[in-house]
């Protein structure tokens, strides 16, 4: 049995958006640029046009991506906090360890503390995003679908990623 696949929306070098069922998720590979963030607001904006009833917002954070500059962290924070009635719960899930994820870590934090979004907004691993997902997503739209099928798609999509 073949997952869903995601859709993917773009692939830049620094950043993927890309969608499935109700879930708009980025990535953020190297640099978290104010152009990608903007562009994740207006493309996650459309995705949500779709889905009237709520969508979850995933994003990973790649072990080589750098900290946001201030233009950037103000863009996503502006995001997050204007997107407050689309989005139902938001997942941040980071690869990397050490020092520069702890540091990228802490600024998630405070772009949380900034943006004050009305939803729930965790930094966890894909298990706990998964949960939530299944938990706020599923009550919101009636949508339930299994973790087996998003891990399998979400492993797929990555391998694609990686491949090309």
């Amino acid at each position: 049995m073949h997952p869903d696949p995601w859709h993917l929306v773009t692939r830049q070098p620094d950043y993927v958006l890309a969608s499935w069922h109700q879930i708009f998720c980025v990535i953020w590979r190297r640099e978290t640029t104010e152009d990608g963030a903007r562009h994740l607001r207006d493309a996650c904006a459309e995705f949500a046009k779709k889905h009237p009833r709520g969508i979850g917002l995933l994003t990973l954070v790649e072990s080589g991506a750098s900290l946001p500059p201030a233009p950037a962290r103000r863009a996503i924070a502006s995001f997050l906090a204007e997107a407050s009635a689309t989005i139902r719960c938001s997942a941040v899930v980071f690869e990397g360890s050490g020092f520069q994820a702890a540091m990228v870590r802490s600024v998630v934090t405070g772009l949380t503390l900034i943006a004050r979004q009305r939803y729930p907004h965790r930094v966890c691993d894909i298990r706990e995003a998964w949960q939530m997902f299944a938990e706020l997503l599923t009550a919101a739209s009636g949508d339930a679908v299994s973790e087996a099928a998003f891990r399998a798609s979400l492993d797929a999509l990555r391998e694609d990623l990686r491949r090309t």
